[in-house]
């Protein structure tokens, strides 16, 4: 074996079972006298010379005495509340539970937090506690629940506990609302109308019906129209035009914040698209293109935001390998949105072909001190991005 690698001990299916649920019993008072017990276990190996055995001696006598408790049956009580499924990055979240059923005296209720995540407080005695929740980073934490056990006459140690269910937990980024932001706008047709923009499926706005004309397909026949009429009938839709924006995030992981400052410059975007009229998509550029598309009628934001909790970077420049499927997927927008974090050629030739299209694009730079040259005249607006990110 290497001496420079280390075992740990978790790793090991039956050891680490038994390590996590001894670390799961003891409360924070029997972790304190845990770690003293271990430390007089060293310093009184010198039985001749100092007298510290006998404080090892109680100390290993209270925690044995605790430790035999723990063998008590559990609470019956039912556990309701829990951690939230979502939070927002440096905002705190505040949640409850609570325990139902019999009156337990000593009971406890704690909550695990994975790392990453800050839960105060950590143990809370009675049958109903609250904790606050804080996550500094965005992305998906995997929350152990809350649990409810009894503890000895000392505090020490706990018995076996009834808990929640673990959940998942989705930290959206850190974003500033936004009161103004301004892009060019105009309108084209979107085929299918605004019941395909704004929901999944293919449905579209009917607005009434016509006689039957040659080469109409056949599932467009009204068929009860034609029962009563006796002759063909079809259905006829309405064609839409309106505003839809598309807000492009480069996704390359270059060294520095840029690309949480990216993160937080789409969800504040987005949060502010939130409360207009548009229909709006996210376009993720990177080795797959992740789409999301939000319409109108649904509560997209929240859809964004899970997107962008779990978003990673990629490791090489996105907009090379950008392909035709995504300028078809263009074609229907009127506006881009493209949220930056450099300047280069590629990413200049990108942004030319989309604005070669007939759409209208405003850039927004993560990364300040970039040298833009002339081509803020190209498009409609080029800026750094100054909010908190």
């Amino acid at each position: 074996m290497d001496p420079r690698r280390s075992v740990d001990l978790r790793s090991l299916p039956l050891v680490g079972r038994f390590v996590r649920a001894f670390q799961d019993r003891l409360t924070a008072r029997g972790r304190f006298l845990f770690g003293t017990l271990v430390a007089f276990s060293f310093l009184g190996l010198d039985a001749l010379t100092t007298r510290v055995y006998l404080l090892f001696a109680i100390a290993f006598g209270l925690f044995v005495g605790a430790f035999l408790f723990g063998f008590r049956a559990r609470p019956r009580v039912r556990l309701s509340g829990g951690a939230p499924a979502r939070a927002t990055a440096g905002t705190p979240v505040t949640f409850h539970v609570v325990a139902e059923g019999d009156a337990v005296p000593d009971l406890h209720l704690a909550f695990p937090a994975p790392p990453g995540v800050k839960i105060e407080p950590a143990e809370a005695p009675g049958p109903k506690g609250v904790a606050t929740l804080l996550a500094l980073r965005r992305g998906r934490y995997e929350v152990r629940g809350a649990r409810a056990s009894r503890a000895d006459p000392l505090g020490l140690f706990l018995t076996a506990a009834e808990r929640l269910p673990d959940r998942a937990l989705l930290v959206y980024p850190r974003f500033t609302p936004l009161d103004v932001f301004e892009i060019p706008v105009g309108r084209r047709h979107q085929p299918g109308g605004i019941p395909l923009s704004s929901n999944t499926g293919d449905s579209v706005e009917f607005v009434g019906t016509r006689d039957y004309r040659e080469g109409d397909p056949i599932r467009a026949i009204h068929w009860r129209s034609w029962a009563r009429r006796g002759a063909p009938v079809v259905k006829e839709y309405q064609e839409e035009y309106f505003c839809r924006i598309a807000i492009v995030l480069d996704t390359f992981a270059r060294p520095g914040p840029g690309f949480e400052r990216s993160i937080s410059a789409v969800a504040s975007i987005a949060d502010f698209f939130s409360r207009s009229e548009y229909v709006v998509d996210i376009l993720a550029a990177g080795p797959d293109v992740y789409e999301v598309s939000a319409g109108r009628s649904l509560a997209y934001l929240e859809n964004i935001l899970d997107v962008l909790a779990c978003l990673e970077p990629c490791a090489d420049p996105p907009f090379q390998t950008i392909g035709p499927a995504v300028f078809e997927r263009l074609s229907s927008v009127t506006t881009v949105v493209a949220v930056l974090q450099d300047w280069d050629p590629t990413r200049l030739d990108f942004l030319r072909r989309v604005k070669a299209a007939g759409t209208s694009v405003r850039v927004i730079l993560t990364r300040e001190g970039l040298d833009t040259g002339a081509a803020a005249e190209e498009f409609d607006g080029i800026e750094t991005w100054r909010a908190d990110a």
